[in-house]
């Protein structure tokens, strides 16, 4: 049996993120990791001292399983010989965590379904839910990105990369108290091919897969139809639902899960009682998971009781965690955490804790999205245009108090970014010079260019932040004074994003998180263009970019996929599809000062939506906010205002 060992090796030799992609392609070796040298980790105590982070196991019961199946077919004896796993690596969690208690969380509006997976699941919500609730076959390492076991304990590769094999843990039950079987995952891939779910991305990615095959009741095997390293990866981490519930046709799996959810393996549930449709949910640590003890899981999934409820107003939002009516918080606005922050009374006290995280999470893309389907949207002129009225600088020094940085990639801030991106600045006299080159000369009497059947050239631009009004209304002053007239449309985040995802749109502000390792198909892939509900929003299509995205799907050498995506950037960054705004170096959060957590505060590629996978209720700490919220005079230990960990240990 091919088992991965770790012995102790410092941080300092941390690899470039975007390198561990080889190990995400079947390939042994292995990067040690064990001993990193303390950060600003926000514990006074341990500022000074060198942290080691625990190696911890996976383990399963080799004689857990029906005893009718055989040994050689994933049943009782089974001995993996010839197989891979990965039984021990660097814990994520910290041993002093304890279970139990509470975070109190916000959602800016009611996602257009709770279902996880078809037509317009992909919310953040839903993710959250998907990350505590439901289990792959693998996971992939937060710290070191190797795979490591989750509902099957072995796997294996073929040597032509075309085939793959798991075997299912035996122990595995869904929260129904079902058994998870091979048959749970061809249900699930089923459901994933099937367009009757109306979900044409997964169906993409899926469908270089053949229908899976339940080799017997703890072995299930799939072969690649076609070549690509992603294959394995995404296969690995697809969500497994219960064939029971599943194995129907996707439009009706639609109706009947639009507000539900099956039953899952995870280790938390959503009951249905704590559904309140357009409200509130409430996500439960469950006691019963069937992996609950596992050591490889230490000081995860603590918290015992997510509640979320719909805020429409983010503002409203601030005003409800600064009052104790929310616990933990995403701080959207800059001067709210250079100005407003530091003069809260709760801050100044230490109950209420602001606290930047630097993380290797992978940056996405944030601006507005262009209709590229539209005219004159579809000029690459008037995209440049558009990016050149788009004063960035000003916006970041003179409303964003410097706390971003200006995007100059799709794929920003790795070794995926491509070297010859130039910043796109501020350029109001090449926007004139390039309208006047397309033949919008002439104005109106309030100075708006005319078209040449003499109308307006107007644009609607839709929004669902009260946040971005300030830039998007100079923005649109920017555009008047160059004869451009910019409606400026807010909607719910709800509306936006169907509005969005159906492409009923000119212009739209938004934006999107990013993979670890880059799927640019997806996002940008010609043969997604023309169809709706999925996430080449803009339409976008370049011949040269299709062909490198079979060529990256095919490219097994990390090297070599490296530079592939940079091309791709690059050609993308050329093309114009969004007017691109700025991005934010680290999660910028405030939380009640309830909570303690690693000394490295997070996983590594953590966001906001995740940072507190692996952070608990402290009851000492609970129990001294409750006497300092009874008490005045009574403060707290902030911690420090910055954890740079992740940052200082690459």
């Amino acid at each position: 049996m091919r088992t991965s060992h770790q012995p102790r090796l410092s941080y300092l030799s941390l690899v470039p993120l975007a390198l561990w992609g080889l190990l995400a392609c079947g390939s042994e070796e292995q990067v040690p990791v064990q001993e990193v040298p303390q950060a600003d980790t926000g514990d006074s105590e341990v500022s000074n001292a060198t942290v080691e982070i625990p190696m911890v196991n996976y383990v399963y019961d080799p004689q857990a399983g029906d005893k009718a199946v055989a040994a050689e077919d994933g049943g009782p004896g089974f001995t993996g010989d010839g197989w891979d796993t990965n039984l021990t690596f660097p814990a994520v969690g910290s041993l002093d965590a304890v279970p139990g208690g509470s975070m109190r969380r916000y959602m800016v509006d009611w996602p257009a379904t709770l279902r996880q997976h078809g037509k317009d699941w992909n919310t953040s919500i839903n993710y959250m839910v998907n990350d505590l609730c439901y289990e792959s076959l693998l996971s992939v390492h937060s710290t070191t990105l190797e795979y490591i076991p989750r509902l099957a304990t072995h796997w294996k590769i073929s040597e032509d990369k075309s085939t793959y094999t798991y075997r299912i843990n035996p122990a595995a039950r869904f929260s129904d108290g079902s058994e998870v079987t091979a048959a749970d995952v061809v249900a699930s891939w089923k459901l994933r091919v099937d367009p009757k779910t109306l979900d044409p991305s997964a169906n993409a990615t899926y469908s270089k897969l053949n229908e899976p095959t339940a080799k017997s009741k703890y072995i299930v095997e799939v072969v690649c139809n076609q070549p690509n390293w992603r294959n394995f990866l995404y296969f690995s981490g697809m969500a497994v639902f219960p064939a029971a519930e599943v194995s129907i046709p996707g439009d009706e799996y639609l109706d009947k899960y639009q507000n539900s959810y099956t039953a899952n393996s995870g280790p938390y549930i959503v009951p249905a009682a704590d559904i309140k449709t357009g409200a509130s949910l409430e996500i439960h640590r469950r006691d019963d998971w069937w992996d609950r003890d596992n050591p490889a899981w230490t000081g995860m999934y603590n918290i015992g009781v997510y509640h979320y409820e719909v805020v429409l107003d983010s503002a409203l939002a601030f005003e409800m965690i600064k009052k104790g009516e929310l616990d933990y918080y995403l701080v959207p606005r800059a001067q709210w955490w250079a100005e407003d922050i530091p003069k809260v009374g709760a801050v100044k006290r230490g109950l209420l804790v602001p606290r930047k995280f630097f993380t290797d999470k992978a940056v996405g893309t944030s601006g507005i999205a262009i209709n590229t389907r539209r005219a004159p949207l579809d000029d690459l002129r008037m995209r440049k245009v558009l990016q050149a009225l788009y004063d960035r600088e000003l916006f970041i020094d003179k409303l964003y108090f410097n706390e971003y940085l200006p995007l100059t990639s799709y794929f920003q801030g790795g070794t995926y970014q491509c070297p010859d991106n130039k910043l796109l600045g501020y350029d109001p006299y090449l926007a004139e010079d390039l309208l006047n080159e397309m033949g919008f000369i002439e104005r109106d009497r309030d100075g708006y260019r005319l078209k040449a059947d003499g109308n307006r050239l107007s644009l609607d631009l839709t929004y669902s932040s009260k946040f971005s009004e300030s830039a998007l209304t100079i923005y649109q002053e920017n555009c008047k004074d160059a004869g451009i007239e910019l409606i400026l449309s807010f909607q719910t985040s709800a509306a936006r994003w169907q509005t969005m995802r159906s492409k009923s749109f000119d212009l739209t502000s938004t934006a999107w998180g990013a993979l670890t390792f880059p799927n640019p198909e997806t996002s940008f892939g010609g043969h997604l263009a023309d169809q709706e509900d999925n996430n080449n929003v803009t339409s976008f299509k370049n011949k040269r970019v299709d062909e490198l995205c079979r060529a990256y799907d095919e490219e097994y050498d990390v090297v070599k996929r490296i530079a592939l995506v940079q091309e791709i950037d690059g050609l993308i960054y050329a093309g114009l599809p969004y007017v691109l705004a700025w991005y934010n170096p680290a999660q910028r959060m405030l939380f009640w000062n309830k909570y303690s957590m690693p000394a490295w505060g997070c996983e590594r590629t953590a966001d906001y939506s995740s940072l507190h996978y692996v952070w608990w209720v402290d009851p000492a700490k609970e129990a001294e906010l409750e006497a300092a919220r009874a008490d005045g005079s009574l403060s707290m230990d902030p911690g420090s205002r910055e954890n740079r960990f992740w940052q200082q240990a690459r």
